[in-house]
């Protein structure tokens, strides 16, 4: 049972202790929400506290159109996430990886995260659980493939005030969604996950990659860019994000790639002229080392109406 719900004969709720509140708008900052008792910092993070307010469970529905918030923000409560529209990019202190299509996130409680808009603004939902309501010792962000029950469990349920647990068969929903969950989870997504730069030197390397990826890039690129030998830069690089900097410019260019096969209904082919490769036969290389599959099935897997594109694409 739900922690300050009681129940009386009649199966209605005699006394709660509960709030629930939805937004739609920008996600953060919630210093917006009344009933949110102000923020408060952890381990040199903005802490959401949700728990000051004695909540269990919440959904938080709206748009997104740049970021959640501008540093790292932890909460008290569990986050399940899915994206409705767009593509996000959830950010932690060790690495980034995206969000799209099918995809759903666990986020633990006090696991410092943000998350960032890629392209178009991101229409998402968010269930809230405290975490006594579903253990999970991991301190790392979760991708996996929800099931279509689950799906459906979790779109139904809408807790926007504390009497809608017992409408619209909100706690059927929710008993049984917290019952699938670990099951559920239990299907991770194998995607890119890119390391996190952790100096001012290695962030603006990333930068730089990011701005020049789509065209070709050499070392001598980056010893005109930066006023460092590109010995110097590769090795400063490689021991902090602990692959090489070309490594890193290959996984950035497949992360774009899959992004463009999820969001366009451009050629597969001109996906791949576009992010940088200029030879296809390397392009689809690199895609299958990464996912395991030709980029066709991977539209046809993650992409929320898949098969688009040219049907003679690999």
């Amino acid at each position: 049972m739900l922690k300050g719900f009681q129940w009386n004969d009649s199966g209605s709720i005699a006394q709660n202790h509960l709030t629930f509140i939805r937004i739609t708008g920008i996600f953060f900052p919630m210093t917006d929400i009344d009933e949110a008792q102000g923020q408060s910092l952890q381990n040199g993070y903005t802490k959401i506290d949700f728990t000051s307010v004695g909540m269990d469970v919440r959904t938080l529905a709206g748009t997104m159109a740049s970021c959640s918030t501008e540093a790292l923000h932890t909460h008290g409560h569990h986050q399940v996430l899915k994206i409705e529209s767009g593509v996000t990019l959830l950010v932690d202190a060790y690495r980034r990886q995206p969000m799209f299509g099918a995809l759903t996130a666990f986020i633990p409680a006090d696991f410092a995260h943000r998350s960032v808009v890629l392209g178009s603004p991101v229409r998402y939902k968010s269930i809230y659980l405290a975490r006594e309501l579903l253990p999970f010792p991991q301190q790392a962000i979760l991708l996996f493939f929800i099931s279509p029950l689950g799906a459906a469990l979790f779109d139904r349920i809408q807790l926007r005030e504390a009497r809608d647990l017992a409408r619209r068969h909100n706690r059927e929903c929710l008993d049984l969604l917290l019952k699938l969950l670990p099951e559920e989870m239990e299907r991770p997504a194998d995607l890119v996950r890119l390391p996190e730069p952790k100096t001012r030197l290695t962030r603006n390397v990333v930068r730089f990659v990011e701005k020049r990826y789509a065209g070709p890039l050499t070392m001598a690129d980056f010893s005109r860019a930066f006023p460092y030998s590109g010995r110097h830069l590769a090795r400063v690089f490689k021991a902090e994000m602990k692959i090489t900097l070309f490594e890193y410019i290959r996984l950035h260019r497949i992360l774009m790639a899959s992004l463009a096969l999820c969001e366009t209904d451009n050629a597969v082919t001109d996906i791949g002229l576009d992010c940088g490769y200029a030879s296809l036969s390397s392009f689809y290389r690199d895609f299958n080392t990464v996912y395991g599959i030709a980029p066709k099935f991977f539209r046809k897997a993650f992409s929320g109406n898949g098969g688009r594109g040219d049907s003679s694409d690999q």
